[in-house]
């Protein structure tokens, strides 16, 4: 987890984990992050992306430590959060000025009892004739370690409702 210079970890939301990116490729530290600038603006980061625009902010922040931090099902199941939909970019991290992006996050189990698996889905569409295409492969996690990730979830909610 990153930490300022005192050691204490950053605020918002950090998770990481080790996977591969694409099938074939060496295990890396993966990672997902959303926080706020100074300027009050939000942001979103990913392995292999960067740190992007998130112009939902606090609510869309706040929306998505909620959604976390419920409880999941034992069966089957797949839910979705749409972080990020179809928001321009201003040229951050490795997209084009311009570039339309999608992030949606899954959170889901294949099988009854089976572990649990995090999928992140980054879609993008080009400036001028909206094309879309794949920004990176997804980002998956399985098995979902699923109190880090709560543990995340919860900074990032104590983060945007300070005390």
């Amino acid at each position: 987890m990153p930490r300022d210079n005192q050691g204490e970890p950053l605020p918002g939301f950090w998770f990481g984990w080790r996977g591969r990116h694409c099938p074939g490729t060496p295990m890396d530290d993966l990672w997902v992050a959303i926080g706020a600038a100074p300027d009050g603006s939000w942001w979103f980061g990913a392995h292999s992306v960067g740190r992007v625009t998130m112009l939902g902010g606090a609510s869309t922040a706040a929306a998505f430590a909620r959604w976390a931090l419920s409880a999941p099902s034992e069966r089957r199941y797949e839910n979705e959060f749409l972080l990020i939909e179809g928001e321009q970019q201003t040229g951050a991290g490795p997209l084009a000025d311009g570039t339309w992006l999608t992030v949606e996050v899954l959170m889901g189990r294949q099988e009854h009892g089976e572990p649990e698996y995090l999928q992140l889905l980054l879609t993008g569409e080009t400036s001028v004739q909206r094309i879309p295409f794949e920004v990176c492969a997804p980002l998956h996690c399985e098995p979902l370690p699923r109190a880090e990730f709560r543990c995340a979830a919860a900074r990032l909610l104590a983060f945007r409702t300070p005390a």
